[in-house]
């Protein structure tokens, strides 16, 4: 029961890092393309 828990909660915190991590790319490149588009 204990071991379950454990892993469940490893993959949501998991697929957050994952998440935030796509969140990020996206961000660094729709800044990039504004910065070239400003330029």
């Amino acid at each position: 029961m204990t071991n379950r828990a454990i892993s469940v909660a490893s993959r949501q915190t998991g697929f957050a890092g994952e998440t935030v991590r796509a969140l990020a790319s996206t961000l660094l490149l729709l800044g990039l393309i504004g910065d070239r588009r400003v330029r």
